[in-house]
């Protein structure tokens, strides 16, 4: 995140492989091509609601009588101090494997989906430069990144983890993405994928990066994992679009099994024994666990994204 310190969080998966072979066409590949405008209205490109709504990126999840909700986040020009939600208790960095559906709108700069990373509440570089010597360790991240960095209008999807920001894959703003990051840790490091929009996995539609196995071994002041705002630049790289569909599991899910559980969260052994956070459709006044797991999350301030539901 080295480029982020002027102005001072899909589909991530660490270390999975794949193609478009493994992925049942009919679930995820129709899934997430609505569109949606400032107001929180969905239409297809043929402003189709109907269609829109079968197409929508959460509508291959259950849900109550074909109603969904998200958080819509106005970006960070609509922000006075800061919007984000955050987990003070969150689960391990590695390993990890966190699904979500996106839907960004253009905007200015930096962006933030979530990030596990030091949440001090301090709200400068203090809070991302922790480590002895003045560095960061230990966070992850992956969104949008500007081009050209740092107000650029145009973006990239990226993994921003080691003060870096590694990216592959123009940003398509204006429409469904489902995103996963899969993270996790062995002798050979600490590896981190983002399929940015399932159910395509090819090279060219993930970002992939290894970190040194000592990355992430020592515990930031205060662990959190946010979303919606970065903890270290508050009000400046707020989300601008919607957030909904959160599964979070504290695993690394092979990719067989992310595709099963993003279709049907708790669908497979491996997911129902590792969830560790699930809200579908959260809104603002409500994004407690819906897992059983208890893993409540907090708002942080008083300003609130507004409620998006179809």
């Amino acid at each position: 995140m080295a480029l982020r310190l002027s102005t001072w969080i899909a589909f991530f998966v660490v270390g999975c492989g794949g193609n478009d072979d493994a992925i049942p066409d009919g679930a995820l590949r129709d899934a997430g091509r609505a569109g949606v405008d400032g107001s929180g209205v969905a239409q297809d490109s043929g402003g189709d609601v109907d269609g829109a709504r079968r197409r929508d990126a959460g509508s291959m999840l259950p849900d109550s009588g074909g109603v969904i909700a998200g958080l819509d986040f106005p970006g960070s020009a609509a922000v006075d101090t800061t919007m984000r939600f955050r987990f003070t208790s969150p689960l391990p960095i590695y390993p990890a494997t966190y699904i979500w559906r996106a839907y960004p709108r253009r905007q200015a700069g930096y962006y933030t989906a979530f990030f596990w990373g030091n949440d001090d509440g301090v709200g400068d570089l203090s809070t991302f430069l922790w480590a002895p010597g003045g560095g960061a360790d230990s966070y992850y991240g992956a969104h949008p990144y500007p081009r050209p960095p740092p107000s650029g209008t145009d973006h990239d999807w990226e993994i921003s983890v080691v003060q870096d920001d590694f990216t592959n894959g123009a940003v398509e703003y204006d429409r469904w993405h489902v995103q996963a990051l899969v993270v996790w840790g062995d002798s050979a490091g600490k590896h981190h994928v983002f399929y940015w929009d399932l159910p395509s996995t090819d090279a060219t539609h993930r970002v992939e990066y290894t970190a040194d196995a000592s990355w992430g071994e020592r515990a930031p002041p205060a662990p959190a994992l946010t979303w919606g705002d970065a903890p270290w630049a508050p009000g400046n790289e707020v989300w601008n679009g919607v957030l909904r569909g959160i599964q979070i599991y504290e695993t690394n899910l092979s990719l067989e099994d992310v595709m099963a559980e993003a279709i049907a969260p708790l669908s497979t052994s491996a997911g129902a024994a590792s969830i560790w956070y699930l809200n579908l459709d959260p809104i603002p006044t409500d994004i407690t666990d819906k897992s059983g797991q208890g893993n409540d999350p907090e708002w942080v301030g008083s300003e609130r994204p507004a409620l998006f539901v179809e």
